[in-house]
Parts: C-alpha cells; sequence; structure tokens
C-alpha cells in the first residue's frame, strides 16, 4: 500500500524457497578424483537460499517501514488515541472489546448448557422417584402415602419449572447476535 492508501502491484519474484525445497535439494556427486558433491552445484543452491533470504528480509524491512508509516499517519490525524475529536477507539481497545464480548458469550453460553443440563438431571430424577414411589404404592396398596406422593411431586414439578424460568431468563437476557438455544424441552 502506499502513501494513498492505494494496493501496489506485487513484485515479482523468483521460486520460493521453503523448507521442504531445502530437504528435497539434491547435489551431484563430485567426480572420481574428488569426494563429497559438487562444488558448483552445492555454491549455487546457496547463492539462490541467500537470495530468498535477502529479498524476505527486504520485504519483512518494506512492510515494518509501511507499518510504521501507517502508525505515524493515525497518530497525526489524531485517529484512536481518545484525545482526538473523532473518539475513534484504538485497534487494541477494539481486540480488546471483542475479546470481552467472545469470553461473555462462551459464559453466557456454559451457563445455558448448564442450566439445560441441571434441568435434565432435575426431569429424570423427578421421574425415577415417581416411578418409585408409585411402584412402592402399586405394592402396598394406594391408601398408604398417597398425600406424601402428591405432595413430592408438586415438589418435584415447582423445581423443575423453576429451573425452566431460570433458563428462560437466560434465554431472554442473551443479545440477538448468539446461535438460537435448543428448546427447554429437551
Amino acid at each position: 500500500m502506499n502513501e494513498t492508501g492505494a494496493h501496489q502491484p506485487p513484485e515479482p519474484r523468483e521460486p520460493r524457497v521453503t523448507p521442504e525445497t531445502l530437504r528435497s535439494m539434491t547435489f551431484p556427486r563430485a567426480p572420481l578424483t574428488r569426494r563429497g558433491y559438487h562444488e558448483e552445484a552445492v555454491h549455487d543452491a546457496l547463492r539462490h537460499c541467500s537470495q530468498a533470504l535477502t529479498a524476505l528480509m527486504e520485504e519483512n524491512d518494506r512492510l515494518r517501514g509501511d507499518m510504521q508509516r501507517h502508525r505515524d499517519w493515525i497518530r497525526a490525524n489524531n485517529i484512536g488515541d481518545g484525545s482526538g475529536p473523532t473518539g475513534v477507539p484504538t485497534v487494541d481497545a477494539v481486540l480488546q472489546q471483542a475479546r470481552a464480548q467472545q469470553s461473555a458469550e462462551q459464559t453466557v453460553s456454559a451457563a445455558r448448557d448448564q442450566a439445560r443440563n441441571m434441568v435434565r438431571a432435575a426431569r429424570a430424577q423427578a421421574e425415577a422417584i415417581l416411578q418409585q414411589r408409585w411402584e412402592e404404592q402399586a405394592g402396598q396398596g394406594a391408601d398408604g402415602d398417597q398425600e406424601e406422593t402428591e405432595r413430592l411431586i408438586t415438589y418435584l414439578r415447582q423445581i423443575a419449572e423453576s429451573l425452566i424460568v431460570t433458563a428462560d431468563q437466560y434465554d431472554t437476557k442473551r443479545p440477538a447476535t448468539s446461535a438460537p438455544s435448543a428448546p427447554h424441552g429437551v
């Protein structure tokens, strides 16, 4: 990017030197009178690697300079420092806010999941207790603990309803951008 903000066309480059190209490099053997690799092939490979490294370092320096020019321009135009008339937040502030928002959404999602799990567990426990009580009543006759069973059923239903209301409250407080939650009857 130049100073006006327009993109510059990419500079033509030689084929990129990657770790894989270096690992796969082979050199011809030296003539029979000498040991090792052919010296000229090794020097050619080293020259190529040196050129590629130099190009990468120059590109890195150019990018650092571009970044510094952009920072200077932002400071000169009072953008993002909070003291200027624009009131535009800094990039760091925006990133920090995005991370905080993401963390909050994850916490709310985890709380919703935990509430749903609690509702499921409470319902399962209530069903198990009801089943147990009905089996006990069937063995003892219907008159024995009818009042106790009805009281227990009412109590367990109140707990389940309370958990459902709590889960509904989490759902209504959820921001509109969050993913929809599963119905609480699940």
